[in-house]
């Protein structure tokens, strides 16, 4: 029961986002509302209880991407930074916002979990540049970089914006991230050899 309870909290937080009421839950479960209670000791747990799922089951596909031999470093990072809830499903932008904004003991566990994965991205970078397949940069400027990206596409507001969704903002950075904005005919071309414009326009004939 417990897990059902679970899964239909998130249902309700991405419907209703924080503010849903756990009276409601229980209606839609069919239960009294002291039977939620009787797994969770207030609204505040069971939001911890749906974040922690989410959380744990991207920590599995973090670890299993990092560690798989049958993927190259560049299909390793791509993978990790697309990495997206499977198990119970994600959260909406507009959730995560307001999880940030307001429950920041709560955020707390969402900025362990992005520290966790860095520390997994920067082992598969490591990799990639001793199979010369990565140039080496500074982690630690790659590294604001990327928190500081992961924190503003959490922003419900720039999303509607801009017409789309989290994990479309996140795919186009991770895009970003490994490739740059070189065109791709032009991605084998040293940047230090190309000094006159036209010879920059020449690499994508």
């Amino acid at each position: 029961m417990r897990d059902v309870i679970v899964t239909k909290a998130l249902q309700q937080i991405n419907e209703q986002g924080l503010k849903f009421t756990t009276a409601g839950l229980a209606r839609k479960l069919g239960v009294s509302k002291r039977a939620l209670y009787e797994y969770f000791n207030s609204k505040e747990d069971l939001l911890g209880a749906v974040f922690d799922l989410i959380l744990n089951d991207l920590r599995q596909q973090i670890s299993r991407i990092c560690y798989d031999e049958g993927l190259d470093p560049i299909e390793k990072l791509t993978a990790l930074m697309l990495a997206s809830p499977k198990a119970l499903g994600p959260l909406t932008e507009q959730v995560l916002n307001d999880v940030n904004r307001f429950m920041p003991n709560q955020w707390k566990k969402f900025e362990k979990y992005f520290e966790d994965k860095w520390e997994k991205v920067e082992l598969v970078i490591s990799q990639g540049v001793e199979k010369g397949l990565f140039r080496a940069v500074n982690l630690a400027i790659l590294q604001k970089i990327y928190m500081g990206t992961v924190e503003k596409l959490s922003d419900f507001n720039f999303l509607f914006q801009n017409n789309s969704t989290l994990k479309n903002a996140i795919t186009e950075t991770a895009e970003i991230l490994i490739y740059g904005i070189m065109a791709p005919d032009c991605r084998n071309t040293n940047p230090s050899s190309v000094s006159v414009p036209g010879q920059m326009q020449a690499c994508a004939r």
